[in-house]
């Protein structure tokens, strides 16, 4: 399955197989945190991965940074912006082990993450399938405004070129963009807002609870 949405008139709910790792992917700003929000109810402030009352579990980085603050707090972010990443992977790979679908909160334009949560998936035999919400640099702007939690100029560049290079990769297919991915739904931020759930096989959407 590679499908490319673009503002087209509704998109219904995305199906996958149970065993899955969704990557739910895009710039700072692009929208992930508002879709993770409108379908699961995610708030922004969970220390924890979130799970719903049928196993799906809602990995969020920024879970991973809210763990870290009580500790960090007085430490400029940028500082420690490596141990957030280091535990949102870690909490990732431990969510694939225990079995069940996976849905991750990430930019997708780290390239070594993406080889790694391939390769992963390979291992433990998760499908890897890539949702990607692209928007422009004044769209992911606008967002971070939104949301209150801006990155500097100097990252909004960074995740800018990353992400053109990562969507070059997809034209080849998904697996150019994470090894053995097997599906890539590629949507706006119109597409995106239309878009009614995520869906598996053998485990319905419900309500987040945490582990």
């Amino acid at each position: 399955m590679s499908t490319v949405w673009r503002g087209v008139p509704r998109v219904g709910p995305l199906r996958y197989p149970e065993r899955s790792l969704i990557v739910l992917g895009g710039v700072p700003g692009a929208g992930k945190s508002t879709l993770l929000r409108r379908l699961y109810g995610l708030e922004g402030t969970e220390t924890r991965t979130s799970v719903t009352h049928d196993g799906v579990r809602i990995v969020d980085s920024q879970a991973s940074r809210n763990r870290l603050t009580p500790w960090l707090r007085r430490v400029p972010y940028p500082a420690w912006r490596w141990a957030v990443h280091l535990l949102h992977v870690a909490r990732v790979l431990l969510a694939l082990r225990m079995g069940g679908p996976v849905i991750v909160h990430e930019t997708a334009t780290r390239g070594p993450v993406r080889w790694l949560l391939g390769w992963y998936c390979r291992l433990v035999g998760v499908g890897v399938h890539l949702v990607l919400i692209d928007v422009s640099p004044d769209e992911a702007l606008s967002g971070q405004e939104a949301r209150r939690r801006r990155v500097s100029a100097r990252s909004n560049r960074a995740h800018t070129r990353r992400w053109r290079r990562l969507l070059a990769a997809c034209a080849r297919g998904p697996g150019a963009a994470v090894p053995g991915a097997v599906s890539l739904v590629l949507v706006d931020r119109e597409g995106v807002a239309r878009l009614s759930g995520i869906e598996f096989t053998a485990a319905l959407v419900g309500t987040p609870r945490r582990e």
